[in-house]
This record gives C-alpha cells, structure tokens and sequence, in this order.
C-alpha cells in the first residue's frame, strides 16, 4: 500500500503540471481571439479616423519620396598606395563632415554629405598572385585545413586588398563632382605619405629602367640568334633554351605592364580608379506605405493608452 501511494505522489505533480498547461495556452489562446475581436469592434466604430490617416499618410508619403529624391549615392573605386590603407580607414572613420560641408556651402555646392563609409573589395585571386608572400601565406593556411574563404574577408587579409570601395552620400543635386574633388583633396593631403610618395615613385621609376634594360637585353639575344653572321658562338646550338627566353620576355613584359600602371596609380596616396556617379538613394519601402501603417499604428496606441487610464480611474 505504501508503495501505491509513492506512485500516487510521483503521479500527481506530472498530471498537476500538464492541465496547468493546457489551460496557461488556452486562456492565451482566448485573450488573443478577444483582444483580435476588440480590434476588429474598434476599426469598425472608428473607420472614418482610420481613413483620414490612411489618406494623409499616403500624400504626404507620395509628398516626401517625390523631394527625397536629392539623397544621392556615389561609389568610388580607390587604391590606396604607399601603405596608406590604415590611415585610408581612420580617416574615413573620423572623418570631419561639417568642416567639409561648410567649405561645400562656402564654394556654392549646392549639396552636403550625409555619410561616407569604405569597405574592401573581395578579390582573393589577385591578392595571392600579386605578391609571392601572400602565395606563401595561403598555402600554409591551406595545408592547415584553414578556412580560406573566411580567412580572405578577415581584417588582415583585407587590409592588403588593392581596390577599396568609398561610397559618398550626399543630399541635394549641386555640382556632386566638387565634393568628390574636395574630398580626395584632403585625403592626398597627408605629409608623411606625399613623402613616402616621392620616394617609392623614385624608385619604381628606377625599377621601370631596369626591366626595360633586361628586354633589351633579351631582343638582344634574339637579334644576334636570327643574324645570318653567327656573331661569336651564340648560336641555336649554344642556347637551346629558345622556349625559355620567350616566357623569359613574356614575364618581363608583364612585370613592366604592371609598373607602368603602378606609376599611374601613384599620382595619389589614395588614388581614384573609377568612379558612379549620382545613384538615387532609396528607402527600403517608400514613403507612401510605411507613413500610413506608422499613422495608424501610433492612434491604435494611444486608444489603447487611453482606454487603460480611464479604467485606471473607474
């Protein structure tokens, strides 16, 4: 008998629990048909209110989406050189918009920046054949069983991506191209890194002389193979390598392509590739639905509030 009862005692608080469940979830689910019935009871009494906002919402949404139409967004593509991409960030981060703005309105701009904001450009295949060492460093972090896509949008990794992403936003249909210009004006003001430009310009010119110099050098060797005048014993028989002389050239000329481009990316510290201008800047719904909806949205509140103070008082 002791032993039914324990299973009485072990039994009860289960069975105790489930019904207080089931009626937890109905009486939920009964105050929410009430609260939905209420709802309903209300829009019916007060259709004409709902109505009026509806209609306000919608032309003054219609009115708002018509002249928000100034808000412009412009993508520039930029390299920053000289390892100036830390700075290219900070100075992004801080950047000091209402000096820019009142220098904007001083020249007659007609427009101001809102928002400035920077971001890499993913492009893992470039960044691994752009230098030997991140080669290196990807096929150790391969063999690691590392997960290279993760690894290529981390911060170090992204850090030495050429091309960056500066988008601009501004508000009014001014001459947007001044504010660009004044922006990169103050960006490729820096001392430190117009110092580091002279220099690394320098020598990448140094550097553009010495691959020429080896081209030379290689046609050289072409020209004295193709001479009918065997000059000295340079000869097919003396090089047989002909294969190897021609991806020899073939990379040489690559390597000057590529310091010829760097030379004119070096014009700048932060140098602009490409730019789109003037995108309209969109909301994510417009004006004329989300105004309505907020309208109706806050009376409901307020009804609710006040039905709840007046009940406070009875």
């Amino acid at each position: 008998m002791n032993q039914q009862q324990n299973q009485n005692t072990t039994v009860e608080p289960q069975e105790v629990d489930v019904k207080y469940m089931t009626q937890r979830a109905s009486g939920f689910y009964n105050n929410l048909l009430y609260s939905l019935y209420r709802l309903l009871k209300f829009f019916k009494k007060r259709w004409y209110v709902f109505l009026i906002l509806i209609g306000i919402g919608v032309g003054l949404g219609m009115y708002i989406d018509g002249t928000k139409s100034s808000r412009l967004r412009h993508e520039l593509i930029v390299v920053p050189n000289f390892g100036s991409i830390d700075y290219l960030n900070q100075k992004i981060k801080d950047y000091d918009r209402l000096a820019l703005n009142k220098q904007l309105i001083a020249a007659n701009a007609g427009n101001e920046v809102y928002d400035i904001k920077i971001e890499p450009i993913y492009d893992a295949y470039n960044y691994i054949t752009t230098d030997p060492v991140y080669f290196e460093a990807f096929k150790i972090l391969s063999d690691r069983a590392i997960d290279m896509e993760k690894y290529s949008k981390s911060k170090l990794a992204s850090k030495n991506y050429k091309y960056h992403m500066l988008t601009v936003y501004t508000d009014g249909l001014g001459n947007t191209d001044l504010t660009i210009e004044k922006i990169f004006k103050d960006l490729n003001s820096d001392p430190y890194f117009n110092e580091r430009k002279n220099i690394e310009k320098t020598n990448t010119l140094a550097k553009r002389t010495e691959i020429s110099k080896s081209i030379e050098q290689v046609n050289g060797l072409f020209e004295r193979l193709g001479s009918e005048n065997k000059v000295n014993d340079i000869t097919m028989n003396a090089y047989p390598e002909l294969a190897d002389l021609l991806r020899a050239k073939e990379a040489l000329m690559k390597q000057l392509n590529a310091v010829d481009v760097q030379l004119i990316e070096q014009e700048n510290i932060v140098y602009l590739a490409t730019k789109m201008m003037n995108i309209p800047v969109r909301p994510f719904l417009p004006y004329f639905l989300t105004l309505p909806f907020l309208f109706v949205m806050f009376y409901i509140v307020i009804a609710y509030l006040n039905s709840k103070i007046k009940s406070f008082k009875a």
